[in-house]
């Protein structure tokens, strides 16, 4: 099981370095420059500053209605997610 996990940690990881990557430089891109510096600290405080609450909120939910269900339930939520920001046209072109 262990292995398994592990390996399963390297392809997150792997995975949020490639979306950190294409998340900054969508920014760079795309946001004028004379509006960076805001949208780029309301960037840190969703992406740094609400984790604990995250935290918060995946506690109890697991104390709730379990560890296993609260994960399979958040990771259909996200898979939700990011099929509708997908299917949205202009997102998958960054236009």
């Amino acid at each position: 099981m262990a292995p398994a996990l592990i390996g399963l940690m390297v392809i997150e990881g792997f995975g949020i370095m490639i979306f950190g990557l294409i998340w900054e430089t969508s920014l760079q891109e795309l946001v004028p420059e004379e509006a960076f510096g805001r949208v780029a600290s309301l960037d840190m405080l969703g992406s740094f500053a609400l984790l604990p609450l995250g935290y918060v909120v995946v506690g109890w939910l697991a104390t709730v209605i379990g560890g296993e269900i609260t994960i399979i339930k958040l990771a259909i939520l996200v898979l939700i997610t990011i099929g509708m920001a997908l299917s949205v046209p202009s997102i998958r072109r960054f236009d």
